[in-house]
């Protein structure tokens, strides 16, 4: 409920700030749809370089053993670049300091729904995130 909220005030507070001139569909904020390493988080998706290079960073998230101070706005996803079939790849570095950085797919399923799937020697971890703006 608290992560709802959160997200609600979020919405809110970029509805009055002419967020939706976005140069990437993708940029915004994005929801895990189910927990991921123990947190489930907002990520929001930014232009990072130029327009062809995106990045996202932790922007709340919620967790049994998560400190938010910890974790709050430290960059997730790296150096995201659109490829001929119209997914991303780059780099996902989970918060938790032992977990390696992994190779990074992100596939728009719709306009309103991601799948993202990151892996490291074979070992992959995948999720789905949904749009909130």
């Amino acid at each position: 409920m608290l992560l709802k909220t959160f997200a609600a005030s979020i919405l809110l507070s970029l509805l009055g700030g002419g967020a939706f001139a976005q140069a990437n569909p993708l940029q915004g904020y994005w929801q895990m749809d189910s927990p991921m390493q123990g947190m489930q988080a907002i990520v929001e998706l930014y232009n990072c370089g130029d327009d062809a290079v995106l990045c996202g960073k932790i922007a709340a998230v919620i967790g049994e053993k998560i400190d938010r101070r910890e974790v709050l706005k430290r960059q997730l996803l790296h150096g995201l670049r659109r490829q001929p079939d119209g997914s991303y790849k780059g780099k996902m570095k989970m918060p938790a300091r032992s977990l390696p950085v992994m190779n990074a797919l992100v596939q728009p399923a719709s306009r309103d729904n991601l799948a993202i799937k990151a892996c490291f020697f074979r070992q992959c971890r995948s999720g789905n995130l949904s749009r909130l703006n």
